[in-house]
């Protein structure tokens, strides 16, 4: 059954970068954040009730974070680059930023596009009997390189899982 656009976005079922599918994500699932617009006020002395121009100084950035609490090999490999050994052994490199396309399929039917995204993360967390061990990851929109916007939000009748 064709699900409606009534505009809601919600519920995570599935994350993929560099056209992989990553495994689980913490509950918390996905945060989008990043820096808001910067505007420079443009005031002149006969105008007191406000400034006469703003001018954009930057867009502002998107940042998407989430924790993968799923740490097999290709998990790991996949947003922090590495080695796995046939015997499922992973070693991480000293330090990596991976970049690459992502999206997000979202319960509601929603697909979120990015064209290119770079990628950071570090393992992070608590290893006992309540939480496990995740590594953060954190997801830089980037500029695309037709210059038009950095991502896409497809509505359900148009993603390809709904079509």
């Amino acid at each position: 059954m064709a699900q409606i656009n009534d505009g809601l976005t919600f519920g995570l079922d599935q994350f993929k970068f560099n056209n992989q599918v990553l495994g689980y994500i913490s509950e918390e699932g996905l945060a989008w954040g990043g820096d808001k617009p910067e505007k420079v006020k443009i005031n002149a002395a006969q105008v007191k009730s406000g400034p006469v121009k703003v001018i954009t100084k930057n867009n502002g950035t998107n940042v998407i974070t989430f924790k993968l609490i799923q740490l097999d090999g290709p998990h790991c490999e996949a947003v922090m680059g590495g080695k796995t050994e046939a015997n499922g052994t992973y070693t991480p490199p000293v330090a990596v930023t991976l970049e690459g396309p992502a999206e997000i399929v979202c319960s509601s039917g929603h697909t979120i596009r990015i064209s290119k995204g770079s990628l950071s993360a570090k393992l992070s967390g608590n290893i006992n009997g309540s939480e496990v061990l995740a590594i953060e990851c954190e997801l830089e929109i980037m500029a695309a390189a037709d210059g038009g916007a950095g991502y896409t939000i497809c509505p359900p009748a148009s993603s390809p899982v709904n079509a």
